[in-house]
């Protein structure tokens, strides 16, 4: 097994998510595509390589293994081989900490994403200055650009109301 298949590997498990969740959010077709990447018998091309790299936040020097996850390696440095139980708890707990503050970091205007991704988002958007769609989490362009269009629909639906 390759560098890159045990990347798409983990990186899918660290996320629980299923090799068809995975080729569903990629927009595959086949999720056997995405499953013989991981086997190691095949490999993406870069444009889709760059879109694995956006779904799971990493760069494609990341999982080419041409870069170190810098935060595995921050934290890995940090706990020595004499590392006590006690150590651990405190490493975890510090981690967990971290954690809850991403949780509340500012919102991202993901309206302002999709526009730029999608033409017909743009423009509803333009004709609508008062929508404004929010997000409380990284997520990649199609990502975006599907949670505004849902978010289009209820609006819509609500102005009719």
């Amino acid at each position: 097994m390759n560098t890159l298949s045990k990347k798409l590997e983990y990186l899918r498990n660290s996320k629980g998510w299923s090799k068809v969740e995975v080729a569903k959010r990629l927009g595959m077709k086949a999720s056997s595509t995405y499953s013989n990447w991981e086997y190691g018998n095949r490999e993406p091309d870069i444009d889709t390589l760059k879109r694995i790299a956006d779904l799971y936040g990493v760069s494609v020097d990341y999982l080419l293994g041409r870069q170190k996850n810098k935060l595995v390696d921050t934290i890995a440095a940090h706990i020595d081989a004499d590392a006590s139980e006690e150590d651990i708890k405190e490493i975890l707990a510090y981690i967990e900490e971290k954690r809850k503050e991403h949780i509340n970091e500012k919102e991202i205007n993901i309206t302002e994403i999709a526009s730029k991704e999608d033409e017909e988002v743009d423009k509803f958007v333009e004709e609508n200055e008062d929508f404004k769609a929010v997000a409380a989490r990284v997520m990649n362009d199609a990502e975006a650009v599907k949670a505004v269009k849902s978010f289009i629909e209820f609006y819509e639906q609500q102005k009719k109301e």
